[in-house]
């Protein structure tokens, strides 16, 4: 007989979760089928195999569920002119994603006081010393194999959200 659990709970996926099916094939060998599987579902899964005649015999097994990236945060920011101003990008994602920045419909790189950083589910876009033409839209692009997703983003002046000007 073989059982299939979550370990840290141990309790038989196949008695509490509809979506999950044990088969038993010829040869007496096990299979998990999970129906419908979701990002929640990821994680390590154990197949417990017993019977009279020797003890229990416990495998792990991890599953990995791959999805597209969906932006989880993206700030917006304030910026003074002379200073040194970032936009923040987050995205979930397995694979985890590749990040982009556009300014109108022209790709950033890090150059002339630009400086992108992106690690695993973040990205960054730091003006290292803000001018006026530095502010205005940007947007994050979050992909991977499985899709693509963007988020807008302003960078603007501390003068401009009050309605005023520098010589205010």
């Amino acid at each position: 007989m073989a059982e299939w659990a979550e370990p840290a709970d141990h309790k038989s996926l196949i008695d509490t979760d509809d979506s999950i099916e044990g088969r038993e094939f010829e040869g007496e060998e096990e299979y998990l089928e999970i129906l419908g599987i979701t990002r929640e579902q990821s994680g390590k899964y154990e197949c417990k195999a017993a019977n009279e005649v020797s003890s229990a015999d416990v495998k792990q097994v991890k599953i990995t569920v791959n999805y597209p990236p969906t932006i989880t945060e993206s700030k917006s920011n304030e910026a003074t002119t002379g200073r040194q101003a970032s936009l923040k990008c987050e995205a979930s994602a397995v694979p985890a994603p590749d990040f982009e920045w556009y300014r109108d419909d022209t790709r950033i790189n890090s150059a002339n006081g630009l400086e992108i950083k992106s690690t695993e589910g973040q990205s960054s876009l730091t003006v290292t010393n803000v001018t006026e033409e530095h502010y205005g839209n940007y947007t994050c692009v979050a992909a991977n194999k499985l899709g693509v997703t963007n988020a807008s983003l302003v960078l603007f002046s501390k003068y401009a959200k009050a309605g005023l000007t520098r010589e205010n």
